[in-house]
């Protein structure tokens, strides 16, 4: 059965903005041509794709699962335009990456720069966000590569490739000469009153906050704020006594960041992180020399540090 791929993509918004009207105004086409559009896809495929009695529209499972094949159009058909501007414009190759933002803040902004630095006419996008999202362009084709925790990756998922490139640990962090990280005694004791930065919601860490301060035996810690900005989360730390839980990467080997990691070891806090792709796409020179190189960035880092 052949259906247009614009129908797919119209039904696409509709879906996600929730009324014909303001699906119309975006598209720039009319109310009845959208009805019209939704009759006839249905009878095309024999079924619902609204529920006839919600107001607004609610989506059938049909409908949302072909709204899901809409967005990966509307991004194919995006990507392909953007492969052909930039190669009239001279460029070689493109590649989307996606990270969550701490890891987007050091270790992958050093690589890219270091990256771009030696070949010419190369674009790298960089879209920062967390796991629901990062996954969600990975299927939908926004992004090539997510680099980010294993845990990203659902158990049992067989459409993934994961290419291991380094392991880290959480640990605690603050400003440089915050007297708790230094301090001798049982961990319990020394964060029994300290002051915590949450992180995200929708960020893994905010999970492994909690992990490690009953790891430490901190049940009920004291949280002052927390905030979806890797950036705002270091200034907090900085100017403040706040602590937070944070990937060793997330430090500056050289301390030029002004934070210092606490001599507490948290038992069991290990981090696998890998290059994620899809299985059945493929792969382009471009991604297997980015990742050769972030790996190759990733042990001159943790060389320097432990040497």
């Amino acid at each position: 059965m052949l259906i247009d791929p614009r129908h797919l993509e119209q039904l696409a918004v509709i879906v996600d903005v929730g009324t014909l009207q303001n699906a119309a105004t975006k598209i720039g086409t009319s109310q009845p041509a959208l009805s019209r559009m939704i009759r006839t896809l249905e009878d095309r495929i024999g079924m619902q794709l609204f529920e006839r009695s919600t107001r607004p529209l609610t989506a059938t499972a049909i409908g949302l699962e072909l709204a899901q094949q809409g967005r990966a159009i509307r991004t194919a058909r995006l990507r392909a335009a953007e492969v052909v501007d930039l190669g009239a414009r001279g460029y070689f190759g493109i590649l989307k990456l996606g990270a969550p933002p701490f890891l987007c803040k050091n270790l992958m902004s050093e690589a890219i720069a270091s990256f771009i630095s030696t070949r010419n006419r190369v674009r790298i996008d960089l879209i920062s966000d967390y796991q629901v999202g990062l996954m969600e362009r990975l299927y939908l084709n926004q992004v090539d590569i997510v680099v980010g925790p294993e845990k990203f990756v659902e158990q049992g998922n067989s459409n993934l490739n994961r290419e291991p490139l380094f392991r880290d640990k959480n640990v605690i962090v603050g400003r440089k000469g915050h007297p708790l990280l230094t301090a001798e005694g049982s961990p319990a004791e020394i964060y029994q009153n300290a002051v915590w930065v949450g992180h995200s919601a929708r960020s893994t860490l905010r999970a492994d906050l909690g992990d490690a301060l009953r790891q430490i035996g901190i049940s009920s810690p004291i949280v002052a704020c927390q905030s979806e900005s890797a950036e705002a989360v270091i200034e907090l730390l900085r100017a403040t006594d706040f602590l937070t839980i944070l990937p060793h990467y997330a430090i500056k080997p050289d301390g030029s960041d002004g934070l210092t990691v606490a001599k507490t070891n948290i038992p069991n806090q290990e981090i696998e992180f890998s290059a994620i792709s899809l299985k059945d796409r493929v792969e382009t020179s471009l991604a297997k020399e980015f990742k050769a190189h972030l790996k190759k960035q990733i042990l001159t880092r943790y060389a320097n540090e432990t040497g």
